[in-house]
């Protein structure tokens, strides 16, 4: 571990209760970085010499409707009329804490850290713990889900539940840090970083799943078992918008550019956006929820019927 990893360690928040400030100009003071990406809600930089990459969170808000066209909007008076339906967004202090509560429940599904080198947090023991119980008893839940989802799933399956795959990684390893804003647009506003491990590979919203190789199909088909799963016990969707959301809105699964093959598989890169299925109609995104869920139903069984 170098001493940059040690910085974001000493400053990260590892509970969903309380924030504390880290001096994030001080700790990018010696690197230089540059902006690789956009998203609606943030801002994502890579640090030169380093295998990380950092989001910052947007104090504004752009939507991208088609290529190359982005929908300007006043962040804060959208969010003032979606709080009327308990609707948040901005990166207020008891905003990042929500997000970071559901990401703690996320990481017990997606995640697999079975040391310090996969994932740094006080709790690590305790995480796993859950991790591995969660991984063990999935062959367990396969009757519960085709009950749940109205489906019949391929036999293939079993193979794959039991398998080693089941206990792939799907995160790369990441901190929570909150500071003053670096970007022009935040206005020097607090604002929460995520410092996370840079993940090269493929988009897998480019990615064409037939030649995908046998692992990643395996991957592909763990992780959309792991999103039903989470979806029938905790009522939690993680989002897989699409990269256009108006012209791909008929594929809100793997059309999406918040997941990455790499040569360690298939990783999730954004790990803050999710869906209740059980708040209100606009907490719980509308008719998104329910079109992830048919998507991976399809997508399951399709994906089984042609693999190996």
């Amino acid at each position: 571990m170098n001493t940059f990893e040690k910085q974001l360690q000493k400053h990260a928040i590892y509970t969903p209760l309380s924030v504390h400030s880290a001096p994030i100009k001080k700790i990018l003071a010696k690197r230089t970085y540059d902006r690789i990406a956009a998203g609606q809600m943030g801002r994502v930089y890579k640090i030169d010499q380093e295998d990380w990459v950092f989001k910052e969170s947007r104090w504004d808000l752009s939507i991208e409707l088609f290529r190359d066209k982005k929908l300007p909007l006043p962040a804060e008076i959208t969010e003032r009329v979606l709080k009327l339906f308990a609707f948040t967004f901005l990166p207020r202090e008891e905003e990042i804490l929500r997000q970071y509560q559901l990401y703690l429940n996320f990481i017990e599904y997606f995640g697999f850290f079975e040391s310090e080198e996969d994932y740094f947090h006080p709790n690590l023991g305790i995480i796993h713990t859950a991790q591995k119980s969660i991984r063990d008893s999935l062959p367990y839940f396969k009757p519960k889900l085709e009950k749940k989802y109205g489906i019949k799933l391929n036999s293939k399956i079993d193979k794959i539940l039991d398998s080693k795959v089941r206990y792939h990684n799907f995160l790369p390893k990441e901190y929570l840090l909150y500071g003053s804003s670096i970007s022009k647009p935040n206005k020097d506003r607090k604002t929460q970083f995520i410092f996370q491990q840079y993940i090269k590979g493929e988009l897998l919203h480019d990615v064409n799943s037939a030649k995908m190789s046998r692992e990643e199909t395996y991957q592909l088909i763990l992780m959309i078992y792991l999103l039903l799963l989470m979806h029938y016990q905790i009522n939690i969707i993680p989002d897989t918008r699409p990269r256009y959301i108006f012209i791909e809105s008929y594929n809100w699964l793997t059309k999406t550019d918040n997941i990455i093959i790499s040569k360690e598989g298939l990783k999730f890169v954004d790990t803050r956006w999710f869906w209740d299925s059980k708040s209100n109609l606009v907490k719980r995104g509308l008719i998104i929820p329910n079109l992830i869920i048919n998507l991976s139903k399809i997508h399951l069984n399709h994906l089984l019927k042609n693999v190996e």
